[in-house]
């Protein structure tokens, strides 16, 4: 938790940056100053040994070997010459300014391969007691001022060992370095310092205020809004959350006032429902009667009497607005389900093997392409059968000079969940684009004689199923309705 804060993992950024950074010049630094002590150690070491070539030169045409014994020991008195030794070609000690190794033998592996090898110099660097050390090693050439004292065959009388060292340089530099890292330390920690308040005033402050006012518009009040008069992005983006929750408090408000408005249109809606649910009650009833009365009166008729054609009319006419009326009453009631697993496919033959006998279907082609896998489906068997019919029998009456009925069954999914798809598609007028979705809607109508509540009911009924009914209408190719239902499940 304690670095999921913006403002901890700022601070934490800088100091690792400029850690990172005061690392990296510590470093350059140090291998700078090493580096030029080397130098400065290597020059040393170079002149020292020029000057005891030179001394030995001079004393050897004096003929005075006492005077370079004494000398020696004055020059590794001098600034970072640590020693000064001659030493012969068989690596004994000639001459030393320390008077007391004199005599004794170089055991050093390194310096014999020295002397059996061309150069004329050696450079050998290493650390030793916290100082940084120099020897150069010089051949002594046998020279023809040398030879009055030397073998004129030989070509190297002996070596020059100058060694020079510095520890105070190298101390010092460590010290000079533990104070800029106490430095950088104290630059990093009021940097962390400056940085927090510098965040806490510039970005943390305006984050917890448009925090707070997301946090509220995510409660549904609108009415929030951030307080900010920053003119940097922050400021922009607490103005734009402005802006937007202003639109989104506008929107609610005319959601509300619509949704008002629904909400009094459903209740005289229903209203109206339940008065027309009670008037069709009440006007079935007689209308069962005048149907009795007139096929009593059409059979006591002749059926050359003109009269019989009459009540045959008032016959037909009454069967059509008591089958209205039947409708209407389903469409209110809001019968209860009663799910059974059912095989669709048997609805679907039933259906088509009652349409496929009626006088209308003899200029209709019936096409079926049933899956025989389709698995059964929790459904009101009855209601389902009902809406299957709906859709066949608008197919039909949408073909008055024939054409192609088809019924597909399938087995579809989506978002992962198994759906069963049923398919009425007819090569009819099709439904006017204007009309839309709106043939769902009660008392919605193409037909002359129709009442509008046969796609209300079949909608009605699919989505208290769980399920969903849509279509595709071209004037040219006809209309295509599509019944999806879950598989198996109790909604």
């Amino acid at each position: 938790m304690f670095f999921k804060t913006l403002k901890t993992r700022m601070i934490v950024h800088v100091i690792w940056i400029v850690a990172s950074v005061a690392a990296v010049t510590f470093y350059a630094v140090y291998r700078l100053h090493v580096g030029a002590l080397e130098e400065h150690l290597k020059a040393d070491a170079i002149a020292a040994s020029e000057m005891v070539d030179n001394l030995l030169i001079s004393v050897m045409k004096r003929n005075e070997s006492d005077l370079a014994r004494e000398i020696l020991p004055e020059l590794s008195r001098l600034h970072h010459l640590n020693q000064v030794r001659i030493v012969d070609i068989d690596g004994r000690i000639a001459f030393s300014s320390d008077r007391e190794e004199e005599g004794t033998k170089i055991e050093s592996e390194s310096f014999q391969e020295f002397v059996r090898e061309q150069a004329a110099s050696r450079i050998v660097q290493f650390s030793e007691d916290r100082s940084l050390t120099f020897e150069r090693w010089h051949k002594l050439e046998n020279a023809e001022v040398c030879q009055n004292c030397h073998d004129p065959a030989r070509k190297v009388n002996g070596v020059s060992w100058i060694s020079t060292s510095d520890s105070v340089s190298i101390a010092a530099l460590k010290w000079d370095l533990v104070g800029v890292l106490g430095i950088a330390i104290g630059v990093i920690v009021l940097l962390s310092v400056a940085t927090e308040v510098l965040f806490i005033h510039s970005v943390d402050r305006p984050v917890q205020e448009l925090r707070r006012t997301m946090t509220a518009l995510q409660k549904g009040d609108f009415s929030a809004r951030a307080q900010t008069t920053q003119d940097d992005d922050l400021g922009q983006l607490g103005r734009g959350l402005n802006a937007m929750a202003q639109r989104l408090e506008r929107a609610k408000g005319h959601l509300m006032e619509h949704h008002r408005e629904e909400l009094m249109q459903a209740e005289a809606l229903a209203k109206i429902g339940e008065m027309a649910a009670g008037m069709a009650h009440e006007i079935k009833n007689p209308i069962s009667g005048i149907v009795f009365a007139a096929n009593s009166l059409m059979r006591e008729t002749d059926p050359e009497d003109e009269r019989h054609d009459i009540f045959e009319e008032i016959v037909k006419q009454a069967n059509r607005v008591e089958q209205n009326l039947e409708s209407l009453l389903t469409f209110a009631r809001h019968s209860r389900l009663e799910r059974f697993p059912t095989e669709l496919n048997n609805i679907i033959e039933r259906i088509l093997l009652f349409v496929h006998q009626q006088p209308d279907m003899r200029r209709i082609e019936i096409s079926s392409d049933l899956d025989k896998s389709l698995p059964e489906v929790l459904v009101d068997p009855k209601q389902i059968e009902q809406v299957i019919l709906n859709l066949v029998i608008n197919a039909v009456q949408a073909m008055p000079d024939g054409g192609i009925l088809t019924i597909i069954s399938r087995l579809g999914e989506q978002s992962g969940e198994s759906k069963v798809e049923l398919v009425v598609q007819d090569t009819g007028v099709g439904v006017p684009a204007e009309m839309g979705d709106e043939i769902f809607r009660p008392f919605m109508t193409t037909k002359v004689n129709g009442v509008g509540l046969g796609l209300a009911l079949c909608q009605e009924i699919i989505v208290r199923h769980g399920g969903k009914i849509y279509f595709d209408s071209n004037p040219e190719k006809g209309t295509t309705f599509t019944i999806e239902l879950p598989v198996g499940t109790l909604l």
